[in-house]
């Protein structure tokens, strides 16, 4: 049987063409802010609601991601509306780079109670501990993902790339979960 795989957030990233000066854009960009720390970065609320829906960061390496959107196109979308609002303030930053989708984070429900402990102790490098965080997360090699199950039945997949490359995690781990009878 196939389980129904919904997108939750994607995280696309792309390219301003060159360097910009990250104080000038936090100060200077509308709903912005700039962060110090290791890498600096100045992170922008793209709907301006302080609802942290759609979000983009830029470094000042050009490099910027947006997150908080359900697929690629929404994704191409938020990535020109931010290169826009800095174009206006950085003439020289380019429209024209291609967008990459970096990581999907979908959700999926096993329809089945999971007994989390069990799992954890039959997946080498589990990270399970219930005091921290009510999930087992997983990662499996291939198809590369990452998985968080709830005892719920609940699985939220990421570190995948496309919702077919989603799909065929799912996929593993459900076989993987049956055969080692951890799920009915």
């Amino acid at each position: 049987s196939m389980v129904a795989l919904r997108v939750e957030n994607v995280i696309a990233s792309s390219s301003l063409g060159k360097e910009v000066e990250l104080v000038r854009l936090g100060t200077e960009l509308e709903h912005a802010q700039y962060t110090r720390g290791l890498t600096p970065s100045v992170i922008v609320d793209l709907d301006g609601d302080g609802a942290g829906g759609r979000t983009g960061l830029v470094f000042g390496s050009g490099k910027i991601y947006v997150t908080g959107v359900d697929d690629l196109t929404a994704g191409r979308e938020a990535v020109t509306q931010l290169r826009k609002a800095i174009k206006a303030l950085d003439p020289k930053v380019s429209l024209r780079k291609g967008v990459k989708l970096e990581n999907m984070v979908t959700r999926a429900d096993l329809g089945a109670t999971l007994d989390l402990a069990a799992i954890a102790a039959a997946v080498p490098g589990a990270d399970y501990d219930l005091a921290r965080f009510a999930g087992v997360v997983i990662r499996l090699d291939e198809p590369s993902a990452s998985f968080i199950l709830f005892r719920s039945g609940i699985v939220v997949v990421t570190d995948v790339s496309s919702e077919t490359h989603s799909r065929s995690a799912l996929k593993a781990l459900s076989k993987f979960l049956h055969a080692a009878s951890l799920i009915g």
